[in-house]
């Protein structure tokens, strides 16, 4: 360097760095002021290692039913004494030999009452002077008591109460015989009221009043009166007719002539509030002559207001000569007499009876869960849409001149499944009883409805009409109390992503969300409803979390690209948000969000994101759905297709890498479907057949549950040859085929030879910011005379937050074919990426690691090698899988295909639908498996 050159230059230089030290100052001081005015705490990396509060006592919510009252239209039935009344609270006992009146509260309210005189047709004197005998056992120990006194609507109005009564305190398991004498005030409408205060249980009989002037018994209860004549809790109208039963024994049977409908008589069945209500009964199809789906319906609704209603599972026609109708719906937070109604159309005829009403009521604490033990293949179901839209055409995705199948036929082949993911969020209020219909069939399987997180669809024409309808359903009852200041603005206050049509409107999830009237930020808001909505009843194992993000929303305009976006989190009207401050933001909400629900709900509620999660989310869940798991590996350019390799491997190591963070049990769902879209589909295309069988490999090198959906999630589920074998080796569409494989014996094992090291590089490399957004890693053209695989590993680590996944692109000759993303763009994640790409003979392979806009990223540890790989084992107990994730055919050795554990009686399936590759013949040398296929073989 010419050393009096730069001298010369001091004064000028010296000016420039005066001139930079002002800039600094300047953008200092705005960076500043941005930090201040987008600061909060709890950051993400604090939420990821502070401690969950979980008290002992929630340890999660199951359920058990109460018997409110059953119908056989048999000429007596059980009831109070003439002269007595069963309360809200109460419970007549039904059986033959119990004639215990069951009290119970849990805690509804301060008095809650269970049974009384009738002051109507049991007159009892005023200033009379009485005795009251009774014999009781305590169920349940009381919060409060047990109270029997002597009442009067007259006194009350007037303050002026009967001093003597009974307030039984006891714990659960006391019995005894109480008695007590009152002297009556001057009223004429005294009635005996027996009471729990709080919560409670108890159960009483041989309740004798004896007026003491006289020395007569003027009323006795002893459990067991009947009362003759039909319908003890229902009334109806319509033109039917009460007949000797065809369905059931000893019992009669309501038949339909033309429209009829039943209803809850409230003077005798009382439906309580937020509650589930269980509706049941057995039904005959005589005569449906323009074959309707659905032969009549179900509703709850208010007696003041019958447009205020809710609506159940319709009564399913389509394809049904008779059936067992089990519906459910959950009545309203809001005080009124509710009625459940049954109405059946006038062009049809039915018979029905053996109706049951019964209540559902959670359990705390649940039972434990246990390790998600299913055999393999382990089948699950991304199920979107409602089970009646589904029979009838696939929610639109299966149009057709009939309904697909009859909702019977549907739900058993759902219960095939170890799982059931997304469940429609209209089923927690509409159609609770699905649990019930599915637990029925398969008592393990695992139901999950689908709840909202970071967005909400505002709704169509027929939502936006049910918003004032108190008793609408899950999904309309979120939006309505979505309060309007909660949604995410741009600076200048406009709706982001709101078009004036039906739109995903994004919510402001942040820390500086404003609070309602009621003091709620949405997150607040959005703990208490999904509780109240989903989890509380004890309905559900737990719930499928839409849109879980683990980076900035997508519908952001620039969120991948952009410096700033115009997303008003902060609400200051400012634009200063930046794309790795957003994300950061993000990953804290739903930290926020999944640790207040575990902490409300307990340990044994299972929470199961929507999407592949960053790990840094994962320990606070308990699986992922990945849907059209399979979809991105396909690509076609022209007349050109490929596979990725790398998006493949990069699928495998995301689900192997949360199979050890998520917690027990660990469930998580793969969901391939076809690559191209075809309308109105009923049965797979011939082209599903190896698309299936590829992707359900894949999917048993993990320990996923698979689907494979002939659309998506509205799909009906479809059972392939490989995933119901009977024991023969045949393909069945049995549920005894489930599980054929048994369980895995061993991990996934990577066939691999000739390896050959090309590259090694062990010093750290830095991108991003103000130092490079890319390097190149590896670029050389092949001296192969053959294909060969080539593998790239290397270790990564976010320093700064990036913009976007960091990702590493292979390209053939120039022309880019894959990438390999990285699995988080937070600062502090850190990993190691494996993957294989097939490179043909004499081509030129390049490895390029690309950054976004902002962040920096150091990736160390780099090695490349070429070898013949790219095929994956797995040994199970009644079978094996081999997969080529490659782009060319592969060769597999009958030695290989033996394993380490020299598996015998290796042999084909004998499938029912693809009969060539699944043709039951015995294995006995070497086989060739296709690019990206897979080998399903029975073995001993």
């Amino acid at each position: 360097m010419d050393h009096n050159a730069q001298k010369g230059k001091i004064p000028f230089f010296a000016g420039f760095v005066l001139l930079l030290m002002l800039l600094s100052i300047s953008c200092s001081h705005t960076q500043q002021e941005t930090i201040e005015a987008l600061s909060y705490s709890p950051s993400f990396l604090e939420l990821e290692t502070m401690p969950l509060s979980v008290p002992e006592t929630t340890q999660g919510y199951g359920r058990e039913y109460e018997l409110l009252g059953v119908e056989t239209f048999s000429t007596i039935n059980r009831a109070p004494t003439p002269g007595f009344l069963l309360l809200d609270a109460g419970i007549f006992p039904s059986n033959p030999d119990d004639y215990w009146i069951v009290g119970r509260s849990q805690g509804e309210s301060e008095y809650r009452h269970y049974y009384s005189t009738d002051p109507e047709n049991l007159k009892l004197k005023a200033n009379g002077h009485y005795e009251v005998h009774f014999t009781y056992k305590v169920l349940e120990t009381p919060e409060k008591g047990f109270e029997v006194i002597f009442y009067s609507d007259t006194g009350a109005s007037h303050n002026d109460w009967v001093g003597d009564s009974i307030f039984i305190t006891e714990p659960e398991g006391s019995q005894g015989e109480a008695s007590f004498t009152a002297r009556l005030k001057n009223y004429p409408d005294y009635q005996l009221l027996m009471n729990i205060v709080r919560k409670g249980a108890i159960a009483v009989r041989d309740i004798v009043i004896t007026d003491l002037e006289t020395g007569k018994v003027v009323a006795e209860e002893h459990g067991d009166a009947v009362r003759h004549g039909h319908s003890l809790f229902l009334r109806g109208e319509g033109n039917f007719s009460i007949k000797p039963s065809t369905i059931i024994e000893d019992g009669s049977s309501i038949f339909t002539k033309g429209f009829s409908r039943v209803w809850t008589n409230p003077e005798v069945m009382t439906i309580p509030k937020d509650s589930i209500i269980l509706f049941e009964f057995d039904y005959k199809v005589n005569k449906n002559i323009n074959n309707r789906e659905h032969l009549g319906w179900v509703r709850l609704f208010l007696e003041s207001d019958t447009s205020t209603d809710r609506g159940m599972i319709n009564v399913p026609g389509y394809g049904i000569q008779e059936g067992h109708y089990a519906g459910a719906v959950k009545t309203g937070t809001m005080d009124g007499t509710y009625i459940l109604e049954l109405g059946i159309h006038d062009d049809v005829e039915i018979e029905f009876t053996n109706i049951k009403l019964s209540k559902q009521i959670p359990m705390q604490p649940a039972p434990d869960l246990k390790p998600f033990s299913a055999l393999y293949p382990r089948l699950g179901d991304f199920f979107t849409a409602y089970g009646e839209w589904v029979a009838s055409d696939g929610s639109g995705s299966a149009q057709g001149k009939t309904p697909w199948m009859s909702l019977f036929e549907l739900e058993k082949k759902l219960a095939y499944n170890d799982v059931l993911l997304a469940l429609h969020e209209i089923t927690s209020t509409n159609d609770p009883a699905f649990a019930v219909r599915m637990r029925t069939q398969n008592p393990s399987i695992l139901l999950l409805p689908s709840v909202n997180t970071h967005t909400f669809w505002e709704g169509d024409e027929y939502m936006q009409e049910q918003m004032p309808n108190t008793l609408a359903n899950a999904e309309i009852s979120f939006i309505r109390g979505i309060d309007p200041d909660w949604i995410l603005t741009t600076a200048k206050g406009k709706r982001i992503n709101d078009t004036d049509g039906v739109d995903t409107l994004l919510l402001n999830i942040s820390p500086f969300c404003p609070p309602n009237s009621s003091g709620q930020t949405y997150l607040d808001y959005w703990k208490e409803t999904m509780f109240d909505l989903h989890v509380g009843d004890g309905t559900w194992d737990g719930v499928y979390l839409q849109q879980l993000l683990d980076r900035g929303n997508d519908l952001i305009k620039g969120i991948s690209y952009k410096t700033k976006v115009d997303a008003d989190y902060n609400v200051n009207q400012k634009r200063d948000e930046t794309p790795p401050w957003i994300h950061e933001m993000t990953v804290a909400s739903s930290l926020t969000m999944v640790r207040s629900l575990r902490e409300k709900t307990g340990v044994n509620t299972l929470l199961i994101p929507g999407h592949l999660i960053d790990p840094i989310l994962a320990p606070f869940c308990n699986g992922v759905t990945i849907r059209n798991f399979n979809w991105g590996w396909y690509h076609k350019d022209g007349k050109k297709e490929w596979f990725g390799e790398a998006q493949w491997s990069h699928l495998v190591n995301r689900v192997w890498e949360l199979e050890d963070l998520l917690l027990d049990p660990a469930i998580i769902l793969l969901e391939a479907t076809p690559i191209e879209f075809t309308e109105a589909k009923r049965e797979p295309l011939e082209s599903d057949y190896p698309l299936n069988r590829f992707a359900l490999g894949t999917a048993l090198l993990t320990d996923s549950c698979y689907e494979y959906d002939l659309v998506d999630g509205r799909s009906a589920p479809f059972y392939f040859d490989e995933l119901l074998v009977a024991s023969n080796g045949t393909s069945t569409v049995d549920i005894s085929g489930k599980g054929w494989l048994g369980k895995a014996l061993a991990d996934t094992e990577h066939l691999s030879s000739n390896e050959e090291v090309v590259l090694t590089i062990s010093e750290p490399i830095m991108l991003g910011n103000r130092r490079t957004k890319y390097v190149e890693l590896f670029k050389q053209k092949t001296k192969e005379t053959e294909s060969r695989q080539y593998t790239i590993e290397l270790d990564w680590k976010i320093l700064e937050t990036a913009t976007i996944h960091p990702n590493l692109n292979i390209s053939l000759d120039n022309t880019w074919i894959d990438y390999y993303p990285l699995s988080s763009v937070l600062q502090g994640s850190s990993g190691h990426v494996t993957f294989h790409t097939t490179v043909p003979d004499k081509q030129l392979m390049s490895c390029m690691l690309n950054m976004g806009k902002q962040g920096v990223l150091e990736v160390s540890n780099v090695k490349i090698s070429k070898s013949d790989s790219g095929l994956y084992r797995r040994d199970f107990e009644h079978g094996i899988v081999i997969v080529n994730a490659t782009n060319e055919d592969k060769t597999v050795s009958l030695r290989d295909i033996k394993g380490p554990l020299n598996r015998t009686n290796l042999r084909h399936i004998k499938g029912r639908l693809d009969t060539v590759t699944n043709n039951g013949q015995m294995v006995s040398g070497d086989v060739t498996i296709k690019a990206h296929d897979a080998l399903i073989l029975l073995a001993d």
